[in-house]
């Protein structure tokens, strides 16, 4: 019989300090010496069977101040994403194993993204790679109602009928991206409406037809961020309350949302702050901090700064 090899593990929540709250996520050492196949690690993600599964490459020095990461979801790679990052960070940084001294660039498909940790809040921020992008098409009423459906839900005529409307009854929704090969359609309700709660998105829903993304813009994942602005706090700060299905915290999506306020307003060389509630509805609370600096036009952004806390809920070995 093959001998096999023992990897560690762990599980963080993310975007909360409180186990079983926030977004779970798995992180699967590599050692430096051995090699995982891409179909490999799409088993290891699907076993795990979280919303992400990142594999954290050693480097070649304890004290080293780069990792590479990989990302999987349950089907595929991805190019980044935010619960995984700001997990990523908060294991290396507290890991008595790995001398970090609270900086780290994580190296992603995306890019590579310079992180710093605050050891007395416990709180990861992560220099987003970013490439925003407003797509031409946008995603119609009808199909929101679509995407929607579900026996779970309650009928949508009377939740459709609260959207404020663009030209009459067709209202449309902006589709965005962060970076190429990540994308999400936001869809916000109209600020009190206190109906955010009710969204209820099943598993089996086919994004990619919804909506038709630029050229050179695909492949591309491809998911609805439901939205709500509940305070305006100050000038530069906003609280919106998102969902995105069954997920309960997601940073990508977070910063794509923040991004796209962002550029609507448009005032140069400013920094708007989002603090961002999710998961709520599903007894997972968690907590999003997203920062983005537009350039000195107004007309694209220069920074995106994702931030959050994570803890540790379990560990172990994984014989693959």
């Amino acid at each position: 019989m093959t001998s096999k090899q023992r990897l560690e593990f762990t599980t963080f929540d993310v975007f909360t300090k409180t186990p079983f709250k926030g977004n779970p996520l798995a992180i699967v050492k590599v050692p430096l010496d051995f090699t995982l196949s891409q179909s490999r690690k799409q088993a290891i993600a699907r076993e795990f069977n979280f919303s992400e599964t990142v594999f954290l490459h050693e480097g070649e020095q304890k004290t080293s101040q780069e990792r590479r990461i990989d990302i999987f979801t349950t089907t595929e790679e991805l190019p980044f994403a935010g619960h995984p990052t700001i997990g990523t960070i908060c294991s290396v940084a507290t890991d008595p194993a790995i001398d970090s001294k609270g900086e780290l660039t994580l190296l992603t498909k995306a890019g590579p993204i310079p992180s710093k940790f605050d050891y007395e809040s416990f709180i990861a921020i992560a220099s987003i790679p970013h490439n925003v992008h407003v797509h031409q098409d946008r995603l119609e009423r009808s199909r929101v109602e679509q995407l929607c459906h579900s026996p779970e839900n309650r009928p949508y005529d009377d939740l459709l009928d609260k959207w404020p409307t663009d030209i009459g009854q067709y209202r449309t929704f902006p589709v965005v991206s962060i970076v190429k090969g990540m994308s999400f359609m936001l869809i916000d309700f109209p600020q009190g409406s206190g109906q955010l709660q009710t969204i209820r998105v099943g598993r089996q829903l086919t994004y990619a037809d919804a909506v038709s993304l630029d050229e050179d813009w695909l492949p591309s994942f491809l998911a609805p961020y439901f939205y709500e602005i509940l305070s305006h706090k100050g000038d530069d700060s906003e609280l919106p309350e998102p969902s995105i299905g069954e997920d309960p915290a997601t940073g990508s999506a977070a910063s794509t949302l923040g991004a796209y306020l962002a550029l609507q307003s448009g005032q140069p060389g400013k920094t708007y702050k989002f603090n961002i509630e999710q998961g709520v509805e599903m007894g997972r609370d968690s907590e999003i901090g997203v920062e983005v600096t537009l350039d000195q036009t107004g007309k694209a952004v220069n920074k995106v700064r994702l931030s959050g806390t994570a803890v540790q809920v379990t560990e172990g070995t994984i014989l693959v």
